[in-house]
Protein backbone atom coordinates (compact mmCIF):
# COMPACT_ATOMS: atom_id res chain seq x y z
CA UNK A 1 0.00 0.00 0.00
CA UNK A 2 1.27 3.48 -0.84
CA UNK A 3 0.06 6.71 0.70
CA UNK A 4 0.72 10.19 -0.68
CA UNK A 5 0.85 13.03 1.88
CA UNK A 6 1.93 16.35 0.40
CA UNK A 7 5.56 15.90 -0.60
CA UNK A 8 6.08 12.70 1.42
CA UNK A 9 5.34 9.10 0.56
CA UNK A 10 5.86 5.95 2.56
CA UNK A 11 5.33 2.26 2.13
CA UNK A 12 4.01 -0.34 4.58
CA UNK A 13 5.23 -3.79 3.65
CA UNK A 14 3.08 -6.86 4.10
CA UNK A 15 6.11 -8.67 5.56
CA UNK A 16 6.31 -6.70 8.87
CA UNK A 17 8.95 -4.33 7.60
CA UNK A 18 9.30 -0.91 9.23
CA UNK A 19 7.86 2.15 7.53
CA UNK A 20 10.39 3.86 5.28
CA UNK A 21 9.94 7.53 4.45
CA UNK A 22 10.92 9.10 1.20
CA UNK A 23 10.94 12.77 0.31
CA UNK A 24 9.94 13.92 -3.15
CA UNK A 25 11.46 12.06 -6.04
CA UNK A 26 14.08 9.97 -4.20
CA UNK A 27 16.64 8.25 -6.41
CA UNK A 28 16.47 5.17 -4.20
CA UNK A 29 15.27 2.23 -6.18
CA UNK A 30 14.22 0.01 -3.31
CA UNK A 31 12.71 0.35 0.16
CA UNK A 32 14.89 -0.86 3.01
CA UNK A 33 14.16 -1.04 6.73
CA UNK A 34 14.55 -2.95 9.99
CA UNK A 35 12.37 -5.67 11.41
CA UNK A 36 10.54 -5.13 14.68
CA UNK A 37 12.74 -7.75 16.33
CA UNK A 38 15.87 -5.87 15.33
CA UNK A 39 14.44 -2.62 16.65
CA UNK A 40 13.47 -4.20 19.97
CA UNK A 41 16.96 -5.67 20.32
CA UNK A 42 18.57 -2.25 19.82
CA UNK A 43 16.15 -0.63 22.30
CA UNK A 44 16.89 -3.33 24.88
CA UNK A 45 20.63 -2.74 24.57
CA UNK A 46 20.16 1.02 24.97
CA UNK A 47 17.99 0.53 28.06
CA UNK A 48 20.62 -1.72 29.65
CA UNK A 49 23.40 0.76 28.91
CA UNK A 50 21.33 3.62 30.31
CA UNK A 51 20.73 1.64 33.51
CA UNK A 52 24.43 0.93 33.95
CA UNK A 53 25.43 4.55 33.35
CA UNK A 54 22.73 5.83 35.72
CA UNK A 55 23.94 3.47 38.44
CA UNK A 56 27.53 4.66 38.06
CA UNK A 57 26.51 8.31 38.18
CA UNK A 58 24.31 7.75 41.25
CA UNK A 59 27.10 5.94 43.11
CA UNK A 60 29.58 8.69 42.27
CA UNK A 61 27.29 11.49 43.40
CA UNK A 62 26.33 9.64 46.58
CA UNK A 63 29.98 9.01 47.45
CA UNK A 64 30.83 12.66 46.86
CA UNK A 65 27.97 13.80 49.11
CA UNK A 66 29.01 11.39 51.89
CA UNK A 67 32.60 12.66 51.74
CA UNK A 68 31.49 16.29 51.96
CA UNK A 69 29.20 15.64 54.93
CA UNK A 70 31.86 13.68 56.82
CA UNK A 71 34.37 16.46 56.18
CA UNK A 72 31.97 19.07 57.59
CA UNK A 73 31.43 17.01 60.76
CA UNK A 74 35.17 16.54 61.30
CA UNK A 75 36.02 20.19 60.64
CA UNK A 76 33.37 21.49 63.03
CA UNK A 77 34.29 18.99 65.75
CA UNK A 78 38.00 19.69 65.52
CA UNK A 79 37.38 23.45 65.65
CA UNK A 80 35.13 23.18 68.72
CA UNK A 81 37.62 20.96 70.57
CA UNK A 82 40.49 23.30 69.66
CA UNK A 83 38.68 26.39 71.01
CA UNK A 84 37.60 24.59 74.19
CA UNK A 85 41.13 23.30 74.79
CA UNK A 86 42.62 26.78 74.51
CA UNK A 87 39.97 28.33 76.77
CA UNK A 88 40.31 25.70 79.48
CA UNK A 89 44.10 25.49 79.48
CA UNK A 90 44.42 29.27 79.82
CA UNK A 91 41.96 29.50 82.74
CA UNK A 92 43.09 29.57 86.33
CA UNK A 93 39.97 28.38 88.17
CA UNK A 94 36.65 26.60 87.82
CA UNK A 95 33.60 28.19 89.43
CA UNK A 96 30.69 26.03 88.26
CA UNK A 97 29.92 22.74 86.56
CA UNK A 98 26.37 22.00 85.52
CA UNK A 99 25.30 25.31 87.07
CA UNK A 100 26.48 24.22 90.53
CA UNK A 101 29.17 26.24 92.29
CA UNK A 102 32.30 24.26 93.19
CA UNK A 103 35.51 24.98 95.07
CA UNK A 104 37.57 22.24 93.45
CA UNK A 105 37.20 19.02 91.46
CA UNK A 106 37.99 16.47 94.15
CA UNK A 107 34.36 15.25 94.02
CA UNK A 108 34.56 14.68 90.23
CA UNK A 109 31.59 16.87 89.30
CA UNK A 110 30.04 16.76 85.80
CA UNK A 111 27.37 18.53 83.80
CA UNK A 112 26.38 20.06 80.49
CA UNK A 113 28.01 23.42 81.26
CA UNK A 114 31.14 24.75 82.85
CA UNK A 115 32.12 28.20 84.14
CA UNK A 116 35.75 29.30 84.22
CA UNK A 117 37.83 32.32 85.22
CA UNK A 118 40.85 33.52 83.31
CA UNK A 119 43.96 35.26 84.62
CA UNK A 120 42.27 38.66 84.31
CA UNK A 121 39.44 37.54 86.55
CA UNK A 122 36.87 37.46 83.74
CA UNK A 123 34.35 34.66 84.02
CA UNK A 124 32.92 32.90 81.00
CA UNK A 125 30.51 30.06 80.51
CA UNK A 126 30.64 27.15 78.06
CA UNK A 127 27.41 25.22 77.67
CA UNK A 128 25.60 22.62 75.62
CA UNK A 129 22.09 23.79 74.83
CA UNK A 130 19.89 21.48 72.79
CA UNK A 131 21.82 20.74 69.60
CA UNK A 132 24.45 23.42 70.02
CA UNK A 133 27.59 24.11 72.04
CA UNK A 134 28.51 27.70 72.73
CA UNK A 135 30.76 30.02 74.67
CA UNK A 136 28.56 32.83 75.93
CA UNK A 137 26.42 33.72 72.93
CA UNK A 138 28.91 32.50 70.31
CA UNK A 139 28.34 29.08 68.78
CA UNK A 140 31.40 26.86 68.43
CA UNK A 141 29.97 24.97 65.45
CA UNK A 142 28.34 25.92 62.16
CA UNK A 143 24.71 25.12 62.96
CA UNK A 144 23.80 25.32 59.26
CA UNK A 145 25.92 22.23 58.63
CA UNK A 146 26.07 20.19 61.83
CA UNK A 147 24.56 19.82 65.28
CA UNK A 148 25.41 18.31 68.66
CA UNK A 149 23.52 15.08 69.21
CA UNK A 150 20.98 15.45 72.01
CA UNK A 151 22.24 14.38 75.46
CA UNK A 152 25.74 13.61 74.15
CA UNK A 153 27.57 16.70 75.44
CA UNK A 154 29.24 16.49 78.83
CA UNK A 155 31.89 18.29 80.87
CA UNK A 156 33.57 16.63 83.82
CA UNK A 157 36.35 17.58 86.17
CA UNK A 158 38.71 15.37 88.15
CA UNK A 159 41.34 16.11 90.75
CA UNK A 160 43.35 14.11 93.26
CA UNK A 161 41.25 13.27 96.29
CA UNK A 162 42.04 15.36 99.37
CA UNK A 163 44.47 17.47 97.35
CA UNK A 164 42.73 20.65 96.18
CA UNK A 165 46.07 22.09 95.11
CA UNK A 166 46.69 19.49 92.42
CA UNK A 167 46.00 20.52 88.86
CA UNK A 168 42.43 19.73 87.77
CA UNK A 169 41.79 17.89 84.54
CA UNK A 170 38.75 18.95 82.55
CA UNK A 171 37.15 16.36 80.28
CA UNK A 172 34.97 17.18 77.28
CA UNK A 173 32.84 14.69 75.38
CA UNK A 174 30.29 15.28 72.63
CA UNK A 175 28.93 13.74 69.44
CA UNK A 176 28.59 15.96 66.39
CA UNK A 177 26.39 14.88 63.48
CA UNK A 178 25.34 16.30 60.14
CA UNK A 179 22.24 18.41 60.01
CA UNK A 180 19.49 17.39 57.62
CA UNK A 181 21.19 14.88 55.30
CA UNK A 182 18.47 13.46 53.05
CA UNK A 183 19.46 9.79 52.67
CA UNK A 184 20.25 7.51 55.60
CA UNK A 185 23.47 6.28 53.99
CA UNK A 186 24.68 9.89 53.83
CA UNK A 187 24.32 10.38 57.57
CA UNK A 188 27.56 11.07 59.39
CA UNK A 189 28.46 11.51 63.06
CA UNK A 190 31.59 11.40 65.16
CA UNK A 191 32.55 11.34 68.83
CA UNK A 192 34.92 14.07 69.98
CA UNK A 193 36.58 13.58 73.32
CA UNK A 194 39.56 15.15 75.07
CA UNK A 195 41.03 15.99 78.48
CA UNK A 196 42.73 19.28 79.29
CA UNK A 197 44.94 20.22 82.23
CA UNK A 198 44.50 23.70 83.70
CA UNK A 199 48.13 24.81 83.49
CA UNK A 200 47.38 28.18 85.09
CA UNK A 201 45.32 26.71 87.96
CA UNK A 202 45.36 28.77 91.12
CA UNK A 203 43.07 27.56 93.97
Amino acid sequence: MKFQISNFKFLISNHWKLVVFEIGNSPRSGVKGYTIIELLAVISILVILAGIISGILYSTLRGSSKTRITSEVVQNGDYAISVLTNMISSSNSITKIGGVEIQDCTANPSGTSISLKNLDGDEYNISCNGNNISSGSASLINTNQVQVRANSCQFYCSQKVADPYSIPIIGIELIIEDRGAGLFENKSSSLFKTSVSMRNYSP
